[in-house]
């Protein structure tokens, strides 16, 4: 990256967190609109993408897709301005997530002696992670973004508990986390590519390419599985879902994957517009 660039993207994402720390969180929304707007209009591949994803995986009809994806698009900048604001009143973010099902979940942590978490991009997933890493010692693993945007995003992370390992290379560490008795949090909602680590796997009905990385960790360490979600409310609070933790033998594998990409169906339809359909999610359709 040029610094030219780096300096834009630091200047853009510093001017929203000094947006975001001036709003009280009940205002957020109204702000995020001019931002999904502007998102609507300089990514146009996205929203390509998004009113795809919506026509085929709920059967919209073109009218309703590109209604959704506009909401889409505000969840997107909402779910933005509400991290950045957490990096400037963490205590405040932390008291507008309430978690269902922690119980089990912290039950099968001191049973097994370890524990993983795998969500998906649903919700504000960065403030159920920030929840859940103060009740677990919890590693997420993440991918490096731009430099920029990601030392302001680590920092963040960092600053609410989370500890992060970076998503290449990161099998090693994962198992070392685990096997110390800790926590480990994934994101495996995303395209997972044609190699040895995917699955492919029907999803809204069409074949689409799944980690199997969660439930193979869960398997060769013993650790429960658990898949949780955020969903954030009306009132403009969040809940944090966990569902009953399982576990998963070697031969589960597959199963255990599939397990999981009904929960997230599941979960996604519940607020269809809170759910990243940005991403170019069924590439194995065009290739």
């Amino acid at each position: 990256m040029g610094k030219g660039r780096y300096f834009a993207e630091w200047t853009l994402i510093v001017a929203l967190m000094g947006i975001a720390k001036a709003t009280p969180w009940e205002q957020l929304p109204m702000v995020a609109a001019p931002l999904a707007r502007l998102l609507w209009w300089a990514l146009p591949k996205r929203r390509a993408i998004t009113v795809d994803n919506l026509t085929h995986a709920l059967k919209c009809s073109p009218s309703d897709a590109l209604q959704l994806a506009h909401k889409v698009f505000q969840h997107v900048a909402l779910t933005a301005l509400e991290f950045l604001k957490m990096g400037t009143a963490p205590q405040d973010a932390l008291m507008r997530v309430r978690l269902q099902g922690l119980d089990e979940a912290q039950k099968a942590w001191k049973r097994w002696g370890r524990l993983i978490l795998v969500t998906g991009h649903l919700g504000n997933f960065e403030l159920l992670g920030a929840k859940l890493a103060q009740v677990f010692p919890l590693w997420v693993v993440a991918r490096p973004q731009s430099p920029a945007a990601w030392k302001i995003i680590r920092h963040i992370r960092e600053s609410v508990g989370m500890r992060v390992l970076d998503k290449f290379g990161s099998v090693r560490e994962a198992l070392r986390v685990l096997r110390r008795g800790e926590v480990l949090g994934l994101l495996a909602d995303q395209h997972a590519g044609d190699g040895s680590a995917a699955i492919v796997l029907p999803f809204f009905g069409r074949p689409a390419t799944f980690f199997k990385t969660p439930a193979l960790l869960a398997a060769r360490t013993g650790a429960p599985l658990v898949f949780c979600y955020d969903v954030r409310l009306p009132d403009g609070t969040h809940k944090g879902v966990l569902l009953p933790p399982c576990l998963v033998r070697e031969a589960e594998v597959p199963a255990a994957t599939e397990w999981f990409c009904r929960q997230l169906e599941q979960a996604i339809l519940q607020t269809p517009e809170q759910w990243w359909w940005l991403h170019d999610r069924w590439k194995i359709n065009r290739s």
